[in-house]
């Protein structure tokens, strides 16, 4: 089989993975937002879904789950 699209069609090789060569600034992702920690879970401490700025007890959905679980009416 042979490859006739890169033969009709080759790629420049100027400017060919300079964004890939340099490293993201401070804060934000690969695609350039800008990102934040997550808060750690008040019981377990692994991630969860809130920001670390986030206001008041953050909780994982395990462990949100299982508060709603034992706050609901059971009668």
């Amino acid at each position: 089989m042979s490859n006739d699209y890169d033969s009709e069609h080759p790629a420049p090789l100027q400017g060919r993975g300079e964004l890939r060569d340099q490293p993201p600034p401070a804060g934000t992702s690969p695609t350039g937002l800008h990102t934040e920690r997550f808060a750690e879970c008040v019981l377990c401490q692994k991630p969860t879904e809130y920001p670390e700025s986030h206001k008041g007890i953050t909780l994982c959905p395990v462990c949100e789950w299982q508060e709603a679980q034992r706050t609901a009416c059971s009668g």
